[in-house]
């Protein structure tokens, strides 16, 4: 009996591959256990039963509301490539982004592009494109609410990014920091030097034509970010967008006694914190989110740490309920489309 050979490559992917899955979860079980380590269950439990529900469901629609908006906004990055998907296939991909996420960090945005190249018939990379310039629109957005939140309350806030985000990532660099940064500028000419020299060569390899491609069509997913038509919906949805992750927290605030008295700048400085949870590269943020936002309040409000996890628990939970039910869903109708294509083409073929 002819047993079937498995290729080392592979094998080394799939060790590659849980090695990695196990890391993740590896951080997320460190960080959740740091979050919860001091709580007092029965006030956790507590916290949980008397928040009010009615401004958490009005959370879960401002998030599931948000996704929509993202879905419009990428359509019209989209358009200048001379596509034009429907909303619902573009929800559904923007949808699957989260979902995967949950299974493996940073692979959501691959997940999306993939699923909109089988239900729209658009090249995957030129779509990958379009995703790492709405990425990187968004972390210029980022960036401007954070100056917003420090200059709103410079003397707390300030405070507290420096002491618990800056100040931490620079002491990890401290010493080494500038010689890294030099070490990789000299070997990022270096290899764009042998690059050029033998780029004769190197496009006789298989798999450096196949990542010239990519980035080809990374190319022209950023130009066509570039030659906008729809300038003032596309700012227009960005900022809806954004007010919606605000109301989000805000809700959530104000559905516990212990932040309900709290500002709207406090909310604000609650969603820069949240979003950098939701960033970590551990499982649909995880863990991180619980961290980071139970220590904010802590130091920021004096809250406890207890009721600090209350709020971050709600918060996190019930936005991953909205995308993992309406992940799920989008899943399937990704599913179904993909089906019905490749039947017609197998039609047509028989024709």
């Amino acid at each position: 009996m002819e047993q079937t050979a498995v290729h080392p490559k592979r094998n080394k992917k799939i060790i590659t591959d849980i090695l990695k899955y196990t890391g993740f979860l590896a951080l997320t079980a460190y960080l959740l256990y740091i979050s919860f380590k001091n709580v007092h269950w029965p006030d956790l439990v507590n916290g949980l039963l008397n928040a009010n529900y009615w401004w958490v469901t009005a959370s879960m629609a401002a998030g599931w509301i948000a996704i929509l908006v993202r879905a419009q906004r990428w359509r019209i990055i989209i358009e200048p490539l001379n596509y034009r998907p429907s909303l619902k296939n573009t929800y559904d991909a923007v949808m699957l982004t989260y979902l995967a996420n949950f299974a493996l960090p940073r692979m959501g945005e691959v997940v999306r592009c993939g699923a909109l190249r089988k239900t729209e018939k658009i090249p995957f990379d030129s779509l990958l494109g379009t995703v790492v310039l709405e990425r990187i629109f968004d972390m210029f957005c980022l960036v401007i609410i954070v100056v917003l939140v420090i200059l709103l309350r410079i003397e707390t806030f300030g405070a507290f990014m420096y002491d618990n985000i800056w100040q931490p990532l620079m002491t990890k660099g401290s010493g080494n920091f500038r010689d890294i940064l030099l070490a990789a500028f000299i070997a990022g000419l270096c290899g764009i030097a042998l690059i050029i020299i033998f780029r004769k060569r190197l496009m006789n390899i298989h798999w450096v034509r196949k990542i010239v491609k990519l980035l080809g069509g990374l190319t022209d997913g950023l130009k066509a970010g570039f030659r906008l038509k729809k300038h003032n919906q596309f700012f227009g949805y960005t900022f809806l967008l954004w007010f919606l992750y605000f109301m989000q927290s805000y809700t959530i605030m104000k559905s516990m006694p212990e932040t309900a008295g709290l500002f709207p700048a406090d909310a604000l400085f609650l969603m820069v914190v949240g979003s950098f949870g939701w960033v970590m590269p551990v499982q649909g943020g995880l863990g991180a989110f619980h961290f980071l936002v139970s220590m904010a309040l802590t130091a920021m409000y004096g809250i406890p740490q207890t009721q600090g996890v209350v709020f971050a628990t709600i918060s996190h939970e019930t936005q991953s309920v909205v995308m993992i039910v309406f992940g799920f869903i989008s899943l399937i109708a990704v599913t179904l489309i993909s089906k019905s294509h490749g039947l017609k083409t197998s039609k047509s073929l028989s024709l």
